[in-house]
């Protein structure tokens, strides 16, 4: 080769592909990574920035905003308070003051997760006290007091007609005996 041009084209025709597949795999693996519920927020940032500057040395352009709202994107559920607060107050920040505030944000987030209850899939978490647990209720019983004549249960409340507790009007035996006297069906008479 006669010049450092030539040497150069050189190079990048021989390294430009592996350039091009280890800049795909880079932002794969960024693009692809989720926080884990419960994992430590700085190993994932501090991940997550490692394949920023890996994508920045193989030639990536991805300016400051948009790296801060990749790694939202990456959060779990646990963090919608912060992204909605980040979008809220329209937030500027460096990866390095994000990652000071989303540690901020876990530690606030693990104080209050004691007091949340937690439900796994087979019902309620053991690690609830069982006074807080809430009990499943079971299907009350008809209460008939003195049973039930003809398949019609007996109210609780006093006739109006005979004053005596354990039927309503309908089935006083009094009042029915009294409609039949003057010729008037009970059920007509007791509406």
């Amino acid at each position: 080769m006669t010049s450092a041009y030539d040497m150069l084209a050189s190079l990048k025709e021989m390294f430009g592909e592996q350039n091009r597949a280890t800049k795909q795999t880079a932002m794969k693996a960024l693009l692809t990574t989720k926080m884990a519920e419960g994992s430590s927020v700085r190993e994932h940032v501090l991940k997550l920035m490692n394949y920023l500057n890996e994508l920045e040395i193989l030639g990536a352009e991805i300016d400051n905003e948009s790296q801060v709202e990749m790694i939202l994107q990456t959060l779990p559920d646990s963090f919608q308070q912060f992204r909605l607060n980040y979008n809220m107050n329209k937030m500027d920040m460096s990866l390095a003051k994000l990652l000071n505030e989303l540690q901020a944000a876990e530690t606030i987030i693990k104080q209050q997760a004691p007091a949340a209850f937690l439900v796994d899939q087979a019902g309620l978490s053991s690690s609830i006290p069982a006074k807080l647990q809430k009990k499943k209720k079971k299907p009350r019983k008809a209460v008939i007091p003195g049973g039930a004549k003809d398949g019609v249960a007996k109210p609780k409340g006093k006739c109006f007609h005979c004053k005596q507790p354990g039927h309503y009007k309908k089935q006083c035996p009094a009042f029915q005996a009294k409609m039949k006297n003057k010729g008037v069906s009970g059920n007509a008479a007791a509406k």
